[in-house]
């Protein structure tokens, strides 16, 4: 389906790109290195990305690349004590925050380069590479009674799913609460983008991105108690870029 999707996509735009050039430039542009910028939205959270491309040729680029991006569980839902008069939310369930942290290696090639200054370009990019996963463990403040009624002490805990309700937790500890009890674990990661360049600036990047990726880590990953460990991530994405063309060139055309 989502491949039918980038098909679609693809024609649609090309066909858009035909139609809407408008007067073709005197200047061929020959676009070298490029330094950029992205920020992210993935089905599973969200992040910033650093690249640089290196042109091989009028059509390919070399591309490295790195990621920290912030993955949430589906099953997250944000909720408060009913008993008490507190504005502090928290997730039930939720044992850790989980990071990861991509360096990528990629090639980038262009499909339709864009013919003035109102069109669109049109590329795909492959990446892959090396993936850090980073587990903060996560504290809560927990309610205990005592002996005189409605009177409750609160001691900071991680969240224990066969003793804790939802009733129990008075709200989330600070950030920094366990931070030396951060965990790490080793993956890999492969994505695939279609890029959409829109730009009207020869020396400076305009993008829409979109595209698939599947995260995969030596162990499994636990962020809700409530729910499986899982070592594999997929996700679909949408990204914005931009930046600056590192060095460009003006031909004259006859």
């Amino acid at each position: 389906m989502f491949k039918k999707f980038v098909y679609l996509l693809l024609f649609q735009f090309s066909i858009n790109n035909i139609f809407s050039q408008g007067e073709i430039q005197k200047y061929q542009t020959f676009n070298f290195n490029e330094s950029t910028f992205a920020i992210f939205l993935n089905s599973d959270g969200y992040g910033i990305n650093y690249a640089y491309g290196r042109r091989l040729d009028g059509f390919k680029r070399s591309t490295f690349s790195i990621d920290f991006t912030i993955i949430k569980h589906p099953k997250e839902i944000r909720t408060s004590n009913p008993y008490f008069d507190t504005q502090k939310k928290f997730i039930f369930g939720k044992v850790n925050n989980f990071y990861s942290l991509k360096f990528s290696f990629g090639l980038h090639k262009t499909v339709f380069d864009k013919f003035d200054k109102d069109g669109i370009g049109i590329g795909y990019h492959f990446q892959a590479g090396p993936n850090l996963g980073i587990l903060k463990p996560i504290y809560y403040q927990v309610l205990y009674p005592t002996s005189d009624p409605g009177i409750y002490i609160l001691q900071t805990e991680q969240f224990n799913y066969s003793i804790h309700r939802a009733n129990d937790i008075y709200g989330k500890a600070s950030f920094f609460e366990g931070i030396k009890n951060t965990k790490f674990c080793p993956g890999g990661f492969a994505r695939f983008t279609m890029d959409f360049d829109f730009g009207e600036s020869d020396y400076f990047v305009n993008r829409l991105e979109c595209g698939i990726q599947l995260d995969a880590f030596l162990k499994e990953i636990e962020i809700m108690a409530t729910e499986d460990k899982s070592r594999f991530f997929f996700s679909i994405f949408i990204a914005y870029r931009f930046g600056k063309i590192l060095k460009t060139r003006l031909n004259k055309q006859e």
